[in-house]
């Protein structure tokens, strides 16, 4: 009998190929940040890929239940990484994710942002503007540097304040650097720019010191990463090509990115929405510490502070960076393993938004994590990470500044 396949997939024989690849032997189940807290087979990549299976024979069809199940992903990749049938588990999900989109729809006002107000970068400054000042007039409830944001995240996240001025008009003119070893376009990403510009600092600060020209181009804007997880493909096609456009234009040697969600979907799914450019801009990115991994570091005196390291999951299973951080901050800082620094720490970017409560339970084996190694400080080299530990560490009443690792780096290189 012949199988009836759902018309709203594209890539349908491609995609069918890289499902067969699963042999649902369940070894994504030992490593599902998700399914540890849940242990629902719909909400693993065995039962997401069986659900996609389904749908694109037509067995199922796309409803906003089954989309409940894709969406409860956190897109960690380390089923992907750990897949011993390599079965491509975040292409098959992404496929789904735009089928939803072109046959459930995106809610309208998502669909507004995404398509209206992420390409635009005034509309979106007016926006975050705006937010700061709905934000200013809650009340600060919790000690520490964290203040809610009731419009945006229904009275249960609580994030830093947002900056008066965003990362892009800060450092609309960077100083020149003469006879640069390098030239790079710094990608910034929507939280470092609004929420965290002193990473963006930070980054030019180090990466001039050690004789490289960073251009900052002022025609970027969001990455895409939020799209992606709505299904908006079209929506996810017109933020790449500003993107490519933006960072390609001044041919530098490296796009440098301080955020690990942001690296990932410049080097990993650009090329899918946009193929010519996304090809060569992937060749192109690095992370802000491979970067430097490839430079000499200087450090004269260490930090005498205990500094221990959480790992990004779009960084370590994403992007495979894993030593580059690490060696950093053995040289600039008196450094200790936390146990079990790749696990998951909940964030996952807008998870965490929808699925807070089983967020804050993944983060507790994290803060369980950081109190054993002792540290007095945890760095990372994801915003989203920064915000997510932090919310939870403040919450718990444990008193650790969480910062990015070229913060620490630029603090033992000493200001200048």
């Amino acid at each position: 009998m012949e199988t009836k396949v759902s018309s709203s997939t594209k890539n349908t024989p491609a995609l069918c190929d890289d499902i067969e690849r699963c042999a649902k032997c369940g070894q994504c189940r030992t490593v599902c940040p998700v399914f540890a807290e849940t242990n629902v087979e719909q909400m693993v990549a065995r039962g997401r890929i069986s659900l996609a299976q389904a749908a694109i024979e037509g067995r199922a069809p796309y409803t906003r239940r089954m989309e409940e199940y894709i969406q409860s992903c956190i897109k960690c990749l380390r089923c992907t990484a750990m897949c011993p049938s390599g079965v491509p588990y975040e292409r098959i999900l992404q496929e789904i994710r735009f089928a939803m989109g072109r046959d459930l729809g995106i809610s309208p006002l998502a669909k507004a942002i995404f398509r209206y107000v992420l390409p635009h970068r005034r509309l979106f400054d007016w926006s975050i503007t705006m937010a700061r000042v709905f934000q200013s007039l809650a009340p600060v409830k919790r000690e520490g540097q964290m203040r809610h944001l009731p419009l945006f995240f229904a009275g249960r996240r609580w994030v830093p304040s947002l900056a008066r001025r965003s990362a892009l008009k800060q450092l609309r003119n960077p100083r020149k650097v003469e006879h640069p070893k390098l030239r790079v376009a710094l990608f910034l990403g929507c939280l470092i720019n609004y929420v965290y510009p002193e990473i963006a600092e930070a980054t030019v600060n180090v990466l001039q010191r050690l004789g490289v020209e960073v251009i900052i181009p002022q025609g970027q804007v969001c990455c895409g990463t939020p799209v992606l997880s709505f299904g908006d493909e079209r929506a996810a096609q017109r933020l790449a090509r500003l993107n490519t456009q933006a960072l390609l234009a001044s041919n530098p040697d490296y796009i440098v990115t301080a955020c690990a969600s942001c690296g990932k979907t410049l080097k990993s799914d650009y090329e899918g929405l946009v193929p010519k450019e996304g090809a060569v801009l992937s060749k192109k990115v690095l992370d802000v510490s491979e970067c430097l991994d490839r430079l000499s570091l200087a450090v004269a005196a260490p930090l005498g502070r205990k500094v221990t390291y959480h790992d990004p999951c779009h960084l370590r299973w994403g992007q495979n960076v894993v030593r580059e951080p690490r060696k950093l901050l053995e040289q600039c800082a008196d450094y200790v393993e936390m146990p079990e620094a790749e696990r998951c720490c909940g964030g996952g970017g807008s998870f965490s938004l929808f699925h807070y409560d089983l967020a804050t339970k993944m983060a507790a084996k994290k803060l369980d994590s950081i109190a054993a190694s002792g540290a007095e400080v945890i760095a990372t080299n994801c915003p989203g990470c920064i915000l997510h530990i932090a919310d939870r560490l403040t919450a718990a009443g444990m008193r650790k500044p969480v910062v990015h690792t070229i913060q620490i780096i630029e603090e033992a290189m000493g200001k200048g």
